[in-house]
């Protein structure tokens, strides 16, 4: 089953629309086997504010003097901020459902790589916070119950690209060996001497939901593609041959 993914599309604060991300929470850690609680996830002890409106001043305060707090007729709660969440990120074992208020995309990006997080619900704070991450999942936003609609990687020639990387690198390392990290330099190398089309948010969409990378490893290959993009450039990577590499993806269409 495909981890849940909502969020809302919001700018500023809004309490009715605040109580509709807590309720899906809690509609969700009902629905879903085994979760043991929701997770708040904030900035820092100071981003509280959405809560405190949502849940309560009272409950808020049981949340931050207690590990996990029972809501009333509801599930039990924990609240982490980025620093005490980064201690338990990768280790965490208890299945959750992770109620985010105010992060973005890059944040919820790594998180939603935790084994143990079973469906993210994400309330921004600022207009296209999250839309990176929601348009990479197809994150259904929840005041209108519609689907983030990712921008498609063109087809053919770029995504053979691409798949090609994935099956020669080793997926657990991305590209941090230096091996694996100058064939992907030569492969973008081709691809953008011939003129062939790298969308950041598109490459980030394709590799994480089709070909199962990590986002941390992912990010490693976006920012070589800004580069790129920016006029700049890398070092590393061949510089001749490119149009044999062009030629191979071709040949397997």
């Amino acid at each position: 089953m495909e981890k849940p993914r909502y969020y809302t599309e919001n700018e500023g604060p809004i309490a009715e629309i605040e109580t509709i991300a807590l309720k899906k929470a809690i509609e969700l850690s009902k629905e879903l086997i085994n979760i043991q609680q929701i997770t708040i996830l904030v900035h820092t002890k100071r981003n509280t504010g959405y809560i405190e409106r949502t849940i309560g001043s009272k409950f808020l305060k049981e949340l931050f003097n207690g590990a996990l707090a029972a809501y009333p007729n509801g599930p039990k709660m924990k609240i982490e901020t980025l620093r005490t969440f980064e201690k338990v990120y990768g280790w965490q074992k208890t299945d959750s459902v992770l109620l985010a208020f105010g992060l973005d995309s890059k944040e919820l990006l790594r998180y939603d790589d935790d084994p143990s997080i079973k469906a993210i619900v994400a309330h921004q704070w600022m207009k296209n916070d999250v839309t990176d991450w929601a348009k990479a999942w197809n994150a259904i936003e929840l005041t209108t119950n519609t689907k983030a609609e990712s921008t498609d990687l063109p087809g053919g020639i770029v995504q053979e690209a691409f798949r090609e990387l994935s099956k020669v690198i080793n997926p657990s390392t991305g590209i941090t060996h230096p091996m694996d990290n100058e064939r992907c330099k030569t492969y973008l190398r081709a691809l953008n001497k011939y003129k062939f089309e790298l969308n950041s948010e598109s490459v980030r969409s394709f590799l994480i939901t089709k070909l199962n990378w990590d986002n941390r490893h992912v990010d490693d290959v976006i920012k070589l593609i800004d580069k790129l993009n920016s006029g700049s450039y890398f070092k590393g990577g061949e510089k001749t041959g490119l149009q044999n590499h062009i030629k191979r993806w071709k040949s397997r269409l």
